[in-house]
């Protein structure tokens, strides 16, 4: 990673209370099975990037909860999006996370490795397929073609391309800051200090 992971004992005023937050968040059963922190505590993935801009930190967390939180798509078919996302711009710990996440939400691990190739699974359901479409055009540049707009509202709903689009926009944005930061799987080398 091209920014210094931050452990504990280093935090700034500024970042103590972005890292008490973000330590209450991964101890939910959804971070379990992948790495969010190294062995000297010091996030990994997005939140060690955060942690570097805790003013943009906040609004950027809210956001990411809002978006979470819209309702309309089965979570099988959120992952979909995630991982059609972070297949098309090559984002590491987008995939290595989400994998996980997809495997557990039910996706086959052949569906998972498709996605993550950037690649559309043939046996998905007619949401996942339309999720996929969708996250694929719009990263694509342009407006969404008319056709797909009008299929998606006729076939899920408004509520579901609104949940598509703002799922697909957190992952936009999340997967150009880990990619701006180089930010790998797991967690990246710390370089030794050197002596003072």
């Amino acid at each position: 990673m091209r920014l210094p992971l931050v452990r504990p004992d280093e935090l700034t005023p500024s970042q103590r209370p972005l890292y008490d937050a973000f330590e209450a968040m991964v101890e939910a059963d959804e971070y379990k099975g992948f790495e969010v922190r190294d062995t000297d505590g010091a996030f990994v993935g997005p939140w060690g990037v955060m942690l570097h801009f805790p003013e943009l930190a906040q609004p950027l967390a809210r956001f990411i909860d809002l978006a979470q939180q819209l309702p309309g798509l089965s979570e099988r078919a959120r992952h979909v999006v995630i991982l059609t996302i972070g297949a098309r711009f090559n984002v590491a710990y987008e995939m290595y996370a989400h994998a996980r996440l997809a495997a557990r939400a039910g996706l086959h691990p052949t569906e998972i490795a498709t996605l993550c190739a950037g690649g559309r699974p043939s046996d998905l359901t007619e949401e996942e397929s339309l999720a996929a479409d969708v996250a694929t055009a719009l990263s694509e540049g342009g407006p969404l073609p008319g056709p797909l707009y009008d299929t998606v509202i006729e076939t899920l709903g408004q509520q579901t391309l609104d949940t598509i689009v703002f799922v697909t926009v957190h992952y936009l944005a999340l997967g150009t800051v880990l990619n701006a930061y180089d930010v790998p799987a797991g967690s990246p080398r710390r370089e030794p200090k050197s002596a003072a």
